[in-house]
């Protein structure tokens, strides 16, 4: 009986899985290989790599891809580097009893939709939005500056997005530092700086690189954001999928394949930056 309750409890969570995550992506692999989809009638499906040549003999299709890998590098190091002393003063600085508060206080603007952010960030950066207007106001600039529709605002709208991905992890991995560390650092004569590289940082590495890892992910694969903050110039390889499957021309294998690409290339990079920072042995004991 205890054998069957384990296949049943397991059950669940394994249908699940394969159902709603390694299905999809089976069935888009199968469609990334057609020649047509949806198929004409009368069509014989002939399958090949035809969709995944036209990535390579197209250099607008590997534009717009590098594009994306580096804009999404660049967003994830602009993340650490903004919420790193604000997860450490939260984790380290702040009273214990305070830590939640301020860590909620933080939160709650993510609970409402990623659509409803991009709105609110549109009409912070409008001519007549409070950015603008503040500009004015200090006399920087007489005339609204042209802050929507440009690469200025999708990466500061995807950057905006991706900030409690990688406030998360790195609250989590400083709130376990050992306490006692610190105080032996500096005991021995070591200063803030010093016991930030050689202590706090080498021991918060797995939250650095969980944060890194979630954050390029998302970066890679946003559609909301780019596609309401952006302009003709800004279009984003996760964009160009989404209009090969929005076609009615029969372009959902070139779609499925561009898609197997990205979520292939966005899985490398996040498995290199988790080797590259494997969790610190003395956080695990």
């Amino acid at each position: 009986m205890a054998g069957a309750g384990r296949i049943l409890l397991l059950a669940g969570p394994v249908l699940w899985v394969a159902g709603a995550n390694v299905a999809p992506l089976v069935e888009m692999a199968r469609i990334s290989l057609l020649d047509l989809y949806p198929a004409a009638p009368g069509h014989a499906a002939r399958y090949g790599l035809e969709s995944y040549a036209a990535f390579l003999d197209s250099a607008i299709y590997r534009a717009s891809f590098l594009h994306s890998l580096v804009l999404s590098a660049v967003i994830t190091v602009l993340a650490l580097l903004m919420t790193y002393p604000l997860a450490y003063l939260i984790a380290i600085r702040s009273p214990a009893r305070h830590g939640a508060r301020y860590l909620l206080l933080l939160i709650a603007p993510f609970w409402t939709s990623e659509i409803v952010r991009a709105f609110a960030i549109m009409l912070l950066l409008s001519n007549h939005g409070a950015l603008n207007g503040a500009l004015r106001w200090l006399g920087i600039t007489e005339a609204p500056l042209p802050l929507l529709y440009d690469q200025f605002s999708v990466g500061f709208g995807m950057l905006y997005a991706v900030l409690l991905a990688m406030l998360l992890p790195l609250y989590a991995a400083l709130v376990r530092l050992p306490g006692e560390l610190l105080d032996a650092a500096a005991n021995v004569g070591a200063g803030p700086w010093s016991r930030l590289v050689r202590v706090t940082l080498p021991l918060t590495r797995d939250g650095i690189a969980a944060g890194c890892a979630l954050v390029f992910l998302t970066s890679l694969g946003a559609f909301a954001m780019p596609a309401l903050l952006g302009g003709a110039g800004t279009t984003l390889f996760s964009m160009t999928i989404g209009s090969l499957f929005a076609s009615s021309a029969g372009r959902w294998p070139l779609g499925a394949a561009f898609g197997l690409i990205l979520l292939v290339s966005g899985l490398a990079v996040a498995a290199a930056i988790t080797r590259l920072a494997p969790p610190h042995r003395a956080m695990m004991t």
